[in-house]
């Protein structure tokens, strides 16, 4: 069972920050007071090695076909068994992270997918049930149902603070700025979000989310690196349906290397995107994964069908902070037309993923397709052994172009 999120201590500075905390009674588990010197911090955990390990997914993007598949004969809503596949690795992790790229501003609103979302409130106990215990709102659908729907979804979030926290929309300055600590198996964790835009429509304050700017997200790391043993920033970037990076991502994931950030989690484009490690000016390497895609969604185009899960190991040995055992897991969306109509979402590891079912995905794709686009995109360093088996067996020819359901 994952332990339940406590915040430990709330600093007013310049940025929405994020991380957990383990409810156990040791002292492995309390915080540092903000009085105490980095020194002191170091001497403190010298001669301990420490490991905090991070499961992150993509955007959970609700479509009508998905909500309407989740409801159930007493008139709620349950997507846990979309996800059920995965949901031992979730909960095993001490992070997990998503991007709730739907809005959940109400079930009076009335439920809507594309282009204008609003997802229903259970989908917070599902994400709960499933393990995620660190959620992002900050993308570009944070604004569908204007300022008082976003207000009203922080709202929703604060009701289940025990078991997940949510950042990225914020209900005053005040809010924004204060910056809360969190400590995991003794090690500190900031987490920043920032998102490119909101299509267009424009924020009702000034604080409702961080846009992607570059003098804020400068401030914002420079105290996150004050507080922190480690800094991870969720940047909603980069263009949709493409492998390709665009200008800004390529110019921020130099300017958080350079920055000293240590984990940068992409979204937004709905399908793949590079990992890389990206070196800094002061010889620091960054974590960067350009997208992780969807996590669930009802797909558009082939590319958006799967997605990926990043794991890796936050380390503390001795004095020394650092990244390890990275893999990229690939993600198929599974759904299928066999009542008539998009149904039977379901998400599964792509070596999990039977032959049988493939026959009868929704777009028409086979392990081929999923194997080969894999090992264009994703470097093989960052890959499985099970994964490479895969791409070794299927990918023999180039992937079929990307089509439109």
């Amino acid at each position: 069972m994952k332990n339940k999120i406590t915040i430990l201590l709330s600093m007013m500075i310049f940025l929405s920050a994020c991380s957990l905390e383990s409810n156990s009674s040791s002292t492995d588990d309390e915080i540092n007071s903000p009085a105490e010197s980095q020194t002191e911090k170091v001497e403190e955990k010298a001669d301990e090695n420490r490991v905090v390990s991070f499961y992150g997914v993509g955007d959970n993007l609700i479509h009508s076909y998905i909500y309407e598949e989740a409801l159930t004969e007493d008139g709620s809503y349950d997507f846990t068994p979309m996800y059920e596949n995965l949901q031992g690795e979730i909960q095993e992790a001490d992070l997990a992270y998503i991007n709730q790229e739907t809005l959940i501003g109400g079930d009076e609103l009335g439920f809507s997918g594309y282009p204008t979302f609003n997802t229903p409130e259970d989908m917070r106990q599902s994400l709960v049930d499933t393990g995620f215990d660190l959620v992002s709102g900050s993308n570009n659908h944070t604004m569908d149902r204007g300022g008082a729907a976003a207000q009203h979804s922080l709202d929703l979030w604060k009701e289940y603070e025990d078991e997940i926290l949510f950042t990225g929309i914020f209900e005053s300055q005040e809010d924004r700025d204060d910056f809360p600590v969190f400590e995991k198996n003794g090690m500190t964790f900031s987490f920043l979000t920032y998102t490119y835009g909101t299509n267009g429509i424009p924020l009702d304050q000034p604080y409702r989310t961080n846009l992607i700017d570059e003098e804020l997200i400068k401030a914002d790391v420079e105290r996150a690196q004050e507080m922190s043993d480690f800094v991870v920033v969720a940047m909603h970037w980069g263009n949709e349906n493409t492998y390709e990076l665009n200008v800004d991502q390529t110019h921020y994931s130099q300017l958080l290397a350079d920055l000293e950030v240590d984990v940068v989690v992409g979204t937004h484009s709905h399908n793949l995107q590079p990992v890389e490690w990206v070196r800094g000016q002061n010889g620091n390497e960054t974590l960067v994964t350009y997208s992780l895609g969807n996590f669930i969604a009802s797909p558009y185009m082939d590319m958006n069908s799967f997605g990926g899960a990043i794991q890796f190991d936050f380390i503390q040995e001795n004095e020394d902070y650092y990244i390890d055992n990275v893999v990229l897991q690939p993600i198929v969306i599974h759904y299928d037309n066999t009542t008539g109509t998009r149904a039977n979402f379901k998400l599964y590891n792509l070596q999990d993923y039977p032959e049988e079912l493939a026959v009868l995905h929704g777009h028409g794709l086979d392990h081929s397709y999923f194997y080969t686009t894999v090992d264009q995109v994703i470097d093989d360093g960052f890959l499985s052994a099970p994964v490479l088996e895969g791409i070794e067996k299927y990918s023999t020819e180039p992937a079929a172009a990307d089509q439109a359901a």
